[in-house]
């Protein structure tokens, strides 16, 4: 069971991989209708995410789910595909140099217009997170956390204990 618990949480991290990167790569492009599609994309991956956990439940694990088996599914399909959506995140800023310059202007500007004084420590600070590696894996990290709290949500509806007529 174990075996086909990893299996199965690969096979659909690929699909949640898929749409983490279609969802970063729709951020980039400055179109508007393109950037509220995202919006569309994030609801369809926790809903992917559900119906993926559920059916494994009923096909693999005899339609039973405790809460810490329903949250490690989820958990593990979600930072697979986050994985997967890291490297496409490190490709395209190594690929397109420009990117990560102007989301630390960006950011820089944010702080001016918000009076945060920028002090030379956080300026370089600021300027390594904003490297091709850094900020993958920050995404990565980050993505963690959002594995987590779907982990959580979704395991509350998850959870399913066997009947007490079943073996």
């Amino acid at each position: 069971m174990v075996q086909n618990f990893n299996k199965s949480a690969m096979q659909n991290g690929l699909i949640a991989g898929a749409l983490i990167a279609l969802k970063f790569l729709f951020t980039t492009i400055k179109i508007p209708l393109l950037s509220s599609i995202t919006i569309f994309i994030s609801i369809g991956i926790v809903v992917f995410l559900f119906y993926a956990a559920k059916r494994f439940r009923v096909a693999e694990n005899g339609d039973a789910f405790s809460l810490g088996e329903a949250f490690s599914y989820v958990f593990r399909v979600y930072f697979y595909g986050a994985v997967i959506g890291s490297l496409v995140v490190l490709i395209y800023t190594m690929i397109n140099v420009d990117f990560l310059a102007i989301l630390l202007n960006d950011t820089l500007m944010i702080y001016e217009k918000m009076n945060i004084p920028i002090d030379d420590t956080t300026y370089d600070l600021l300027n390594t997170i904003f490297k091709p590696a850094p900020y993958a894996l920050f995404n990565l990290f980050s993505s963690a956390i959002v594995a987590a709290f779907w982990g959580l949500i979704l395991g509350l509806f998850l959870k399913k204990e066997k009947s007490i007529f079943e073996e």
